[in-house]
């Protein structure tokens, strides 16, 4: 009996979590045997909708890699950005995925768990091609600045630019729309992530613009999970070290970003 124990250990090590755990935690699934995942659809290539009106890009990938591991199905929703964790909160959804950046206030509040990194971005600079004036974050004063409502890179770059720099400002629903007014001309810079405006330039999404490599912070993304559901959080985070280790999550992001990322620093 000993050794047939110790081999299951061994294999609730490898696979997973153990069967108590799994039970405690899909007892507090919002539908049974299901994640029910809140995102944004518009935040390229985190979350995005293909030409086909599917759901595609890193969080998605994520995700369902994270449901397989746990038994589950993935159930996705879109909402704008901006209602996805006030969404969460309220226990619509057990996880939200759309590239979440863990800023201090996120990681501090009770409402949510916000988990461990699964990838390092930075507050970047987006301009377009023709706008060389704008060279680095300190060009950016007296700029129309775009972003992301509910976002966390307004909030950096207002915080972390003189007071008087950025006077008038617009906000979008998603990425989509945000780079759409940088293109007609109705803002002048976006500040937003680094690797997305990456990716859709790289991909030809995006045409005529530079993300700039001057980075205002250096920040960690991840997933946040419904705070009724501990025993769900701590066995995606348990999945995430494990993926951080074995390069799971770096392929992903070479999938998907093709930039170069500092894994170093999403410890």
């Amino acid at each position: 009996m000993g050794i047939v124990r110790t081999a299951l250990l061994g294999l609730i090590a490898v696979f997973g979590v153990s069967a108590a755990s799994a039970q405690d935690y899909k007892a507090a699934l919002v539908t049974a045997d299901t994640i029910t995942v809140g995102t944004s659809g518009s935040a390229p290539p985190f979350s995005m909708t293909n030409a086909a009106g599917e759901l595609e890009g890193f969080d998605i990938d994520v995700v369902n890699l994270v449901a397989k591991q746990l038994g589950l199905t993935a159930k996705f929703e879109k909402l704008d950005f901006a209602g996805l964790l006030p969404g969460l909160t309220a226990g619509r959804f057990d996880l939200i995925a759309s590239g979440v950046t863990r800023t201090p206030e996120r990681l501090a509040s009770k409402d949510f768990f916000l988990l461990s990194p699964y990838i390092v971005n930075g507050a970047a600079v987006t301009r377009r091609e023709a706008d060389a004036d704008i060279a680095s974050w300190k060009d950016v004063c007296g700029k129309t600045m775009g972003a992301v409502r509910g976002g966390a890179f307004q909030k950096v770059a207002k915080e972390k630019l003189p007071a008087d720099c950025v006077t008038k400002s617009r906000e979008y629903p998603g990425a989509t729309e945000l780079f759409l007014d940088l293109e007609n001309r109705r803002i002048d810079f976006a500040a937003h992530d680094f690797l997305g405006p990456k990716y859709l330039a790289k991909s030809g999404k995006l045409t005529g613009t530079v993300t700039l490599d001057d980075l205002l912070s250096t920040v960690t993304q991840s997933v946040a999970v419904s705070n009724k559901n501990k025993p769900l959080a701590d066995a995606i985070d348990a999945q995430f070290e494990t993926w951080r280790k074995d390069g799971t999550l770096k392929g992903l992001a070479d999938k998907w970003f093709g930039a170069s990322i500092d894994w170093s620093k999403a410890q």
